[in-house]
């Protein structure tokens, strides 16, 4: 990316628009959507909500999914 100079807080402002439909601008999301991916990857963990008896139960389903989130 190239290095710009400003003048003016003002002139800086309109240099960080990024037009929809340009090369710039799917660079841009193209490189947002892959540090995301890398800082917080999907978690596996099953959608829904789950009723348990007590605290105990509760802790060891999520030990369970954890388990299964770290195996290979």
């Amino acid at each position: 990316m190239p290095i710009q100079k400003y003048r003016s807080a003002c002139e800086m402002r309109q240099g960080l628009q990024l037009r929809p439909g340009t090369a710039e601008y799917s660079r841009a999301v193209r490189s947002v959507f892959w540090m995301a991916a890398r800082l917080a990857p999907p978690v596996p963990f099953p959608q829904g909500v789950f009723k348990y008896r007590s605290i105990q139960e509760a802790q060891d389903q999520r030990r369970s999914w954890e388990r299964v989130r770290r195996s290979p």
